[in-house]
């Protein structure tokens, strides 16, 4: 029987690579989603692991779309060794402890725990696990046993991340939740944030560290100008505004009223602006942690979101806000003033 253990020490050193070889970042990548899809025994075509869960604070995506997001090479490799600098760092913050770290939204092969588990001992870092999806958790289980990692796993626990309540026995010194989707909509990566944030240690390491959302007016074909490598499309394919909505550890200071909405955020339009920009969409950028980010394009939660198409000769747009509400359906409303 093949070494599976030893497959996933050879994948993660590929992830771990400081400098990004794209050919070989998603080779890694899709080795690493066999092999878990070999080891879970997942199998794709089941209607039932295909089934989203619809929650209080947004949706957690079924059991073979959330395995499959490992195949997002440039996502797995960004986090994967985002997670690996935050342990690191949280060592040399809790110098001598073993290292808690709370993991929400484990889907089917928890894929930010397992190539750690290569790197660091059962001594050195313990993971909680939470998931709601059951199928995720019964292929999770799997995983967890044909890798011998048992020792790394504290619990796994069936809930909705965005209620769990933290035992406070166990200190918590680092949370991971990669929960979203772009322009954080849909999904509850912000309420899971801010249920989860208070109750970590003081100083401890979040991640992603930070989720920046700005507004922008894209030009379409001089963005597909720059997908096709057009010289200088890449510095005037859109036009930036303003900075919508932030996630980090600050976020937990801002009030939201009684139906759970942040503060509203309104941008004029330019009237300087130069009329090929015709899309106001939303741009999400990832700050994993420290220098591991993910910017335009890199992935899917980096697509740009429209917003609207504007047509600047009869209906020019004046305004817009913006104001990020936490509901089944969480997103960024837009209101747009002409």
């Amino acid at each position: 029987m093949k070494d599976y253990k030893e497959e996933l020490n050879r994948i993660t050193g590929l992830l771990l690579k400081k400098e990004d070889n794209y050919v070989e970042i998603k080779k890694a990548a899709d080795d690493l989603y066999h092999l878990f899809v070999t080891v879970s025994g997942l199998d794709e075509d089941d209607e039932a692991c295909r089934k989203d869960y619809y929650l209080p604070k947004g949706k957690a995506i079924g059991t073979v779309w959330a395995g499959m997001c490992v195949k997002e090479f440039m996502r797995t490799k960004k986090f994967v060794r985002g997670v690996f600098l935050g342990i690191k760092c949280a060592k040399e913050k809790f110098p001598n402890r073993k290292i808690n770290i709370l993991y929400a939204g484990t889907g089917p092969f928890a894929t930010l725990m397992l190539p750690l588990t290569t790197i660091f001992s059962s001594s050195e870092v313990g993971f909680t696990l939470l998931e709601i999806n059951l199928h995720s958790i019964e292929s999770l289980r799997k995983v967890i046993k044909t890798f011998k990692v048992e020792e790394y796993v504290e619990k796994i626990v069936q809930c909705d991340a965005a209620e769990y309540k933290v035992d406070r026995d166990k200190p918590i010194h680092m949370i991971v939740t990669e929960t979203m989707q772009n322009g954080l909509k849909k999904e509850p990566q912000v309420a899971i944030t801010l249920n989860l944030l208070p109750q970590m240690e003081q100083g401890g390491i979040l991640i992603p560290e930070n989720v920046v959302i700005k507004a922008g007016l894209l030009d379409p074909k001089r963005d597909m100008d720059r997908m096709m490598g057009v010289e200088e499309a890449d510095k005037d394919y859109y036009y930036p505004l303003h900075k919508i909505f932030e996630l980090n550890k600050k976020t937990i200071e801002i009030k939201k009223d009684d139906n759970n909405c942040f503060p509203k955020v309104e941008t004029q339009m330019p009237e300087y602006a130069a009329k090929r920009y015709k899309r106001l969409s939303l741009f999400t950028d990832i700050q994993v942690f420290e220098e591991e980010k993910l910017t335009y394009m890199q992935c899917s939660l980096n697509m740009p979101l429209k917003v609207i198409d504007i047509d600047w000769i009869n209906k020019p747009v004046k305004r817009v806000s913006f104001q990020y509400n936490m509901c089944e359906n969480p997103g960024l409303i837009c209101k747009v003033k002409f």
